[in-house]
This record gives structure tokens, C-alpha cells and sequence, in this order.
């Protein structure tokens, strides 16, 4: 991954991010101090300095977007190419240019049950240029993590589901970790080499960005979002230390009802109204 960033954004990146098929992923930070990932495919550039996306579903990045408002992107497009940066979100509107604009483009025009409802709107602090996935190395890579998975396995907490284990198995996932580096900076990386190693580990090896991954500190909280072709996705959250995610934290990230699955709490609620 290349270290060089830019303060504005070009031509070419507009472009690229005004497309409605490729894949957006943004990252926030939780109560616990975990980044948390979301898949935001609206994510585009307004001018040159601004960056919107559009929200139809209430997830948790939008609530802690407002608690901590600088974030990490990533946007990849069907031809495999991807770029990051970093934003600060300034305000939201549920009215205007930029709502309308939104509501119109042709996957929501006559979507009455699922239009956007809010469009936040973040400043550029830099961005990556456009640079094209590895994908010899991503191949390998992904076939010696799998070899890894093997070796590393743990399943005594039960902590991902079958599904969840599943979706990280498959070869053509896609794969986003993002973790804090020394200045509390979001650091996000394509992985989609990573694979579950039983239901309370994922495991990755450093092909592609091996020195990328050699910088994150031993013990460090990361998380990983995982997501298919299908827009079937799962995040998962834990200390990361020499390619391998101790799972702690589950979360679901599908509509219509995102929220953590491990560990959930065995707490019954008394009924107080009938």
C-alpha cells in the first residue's frame, strides 16, 4: 500500500467514487475503543475537498460518527482498484442539493421503503491515490492462510456462527481490517486473504502488505469486516497480534436489524406493561 497522500481529490478518484457498484467501507470507533467498520457503497466526493454518503438504515457508525467525528474510508470498484483517506464529518441534513441527488439516482428512485433518509457530509483530510489490488498475491495469499487456519484453530468460545465462519471461508469475500496506529490514526487495509480458523479466530498471512501488517502493534484492537457479492456481511472485533484476530466482539452488519451477536447477554427482561 502506498504511503503517499494527497489533500484534495482528483479527477479520476471523483469519478471512480461516483460509481454505484463498487464497494465503500468507512471507519468509525466504538464505546470500547475498537474501530468499527461499515459498508457505506454510497460514499462519493462532493467537490474536491468533501466527501457525503447517504443513510437508509440505522446502524451504529452513524451514532458514533457523532461522538468521534474523524474517520477512515476506503472505496474499491468492480475493476479492482481501491483508494483511502481519512474525514471528519461536519453535520447531517435530511433536506437539499445533496438529498434529492441521492434519492434520485436510479437504485432508490421508486424504492419508497428504503430511500435515503440523511446525508452526512465529512471534510478531507487526505486521500490515497487509485492504486489496483494486488490479485497474484492476494491468491496465494489467501491459499497460505487457509493452510494457517489449519494449524491455529480454536473453537471454544463459539463466538462467529457457522454463517459467519462460512462467508470468511469463501474465496471471493471481501475482507477490510482497520485498526488505531500510534497517533490514533484509523489505518483500514483490504485483507482478502483472511480466513476464520474455527468459530473464535480469524488468521491472515502478510501477502500482500506484509509490512503494512508488520506495524500493527502486538495485542492491538482491530476489526475486520468480511462481505460478499451478495451484500452479506459480518464484522468482527479483537486483539490482533502477529496475523491472527482473537475474536471478542460479533456484529452483525446486515438490515434490517444490525447488531452484536457475540456475546449476548443471558439477562431476561421482566415484562412491566402488558
Amino acid at each position: 500500500m502506498k504511503s503517499l497522500f494527497f489533500d484534495r481529490i482528483n479527477d479520476a478518484s471523483i469519478d471512480m467514487m461516483d460509481c454505484d457498484s463498487k464497494v465503500g467501507v468507512l471507519a468509525t470507533e466504538d464505546e470500547s475503543g475498537y474501530p468499527h467498520l461499515s459498508f457505506i457503497s454510497s460514499i462519493q466526493a462532493l467537490g474536491d475537498h468533501a466527501l457525503t454518503f447517504g443513510q437508509f438504515s440505522a446502524g451504529l457508525s452513524k451514532r458514533f460518527i457523532l461522538d468521534k467525528p474523524r474517520v477512515s474510508f476506503l472505496v474499491l470498484s468492480a475493476d479492482k482498484r481501491y483508494l483511502s483517506g481519512n474525514a471528519t464529518y461536519t453535520h447531517s441534513a435530511n433536506t437539499g442539493k445533496e438529498f434529492d441527488l441521492y434519492n434520485n439516482k436510479p437504485l432508490f428512485r421508486y424504492n419508497s421503503y428504503m430511500g435515503f433518509y440523511r446525508i452526512f457530509y465529512l471534510n478531507l483530510e487526505r486521500i490515497s491515490p487509485i492504486t489496483p489490488l494486488p490479485m497474484g498475491a492476494i491468491v496465494l495469499g489467501a491459499i497460505l492462510s487457509r493452510v494457517k487456519a489449519v494449524f491455529v484453530r480454536r473453537s471454544e468460545k463459539n463466538a462467529l456462527p457457522p454463517v459467519g465462519q462460512a462467508l470468511f471461508s469463501q474465496l471471493d469475500s471481501l475482507k477490510f481490517l482497520c485498526y488505531f496506529d500510534a497517533a490514533g490514526e484509523a489505518q483500514l487495509l483490504p485483507v482478502v486473504q483472511a480466513t476464520s480458523a474455527g468459530s473464535d479466530r480469524i488468521v491472515l498471512v502478510g501477502l500482500p502488505f506484509g509490512k503494512e501488517l508488520r506495524q500493527i502493534p502486538d495485542g492491538a484492537k482491530a476489526s475486520i469486516l468480511c462481505l460478499n457479492l451478495k451484500m452479506e456481511s459480518v464484522l468482527v472485533k479483537g486483539r490482533y497480534t502477529k496475523g491472527t484476530l482473537e475474536i471478542a466482539r460479533v456484529y452483525n452488519s446486515m438490515p434490517p436489524k444490525m447488531e452484536y451477536v457475540y456475546p449476548r447477554s443471558e439477562t431476561i427482561e421482566p415484562i412491566r406493561s402488558f
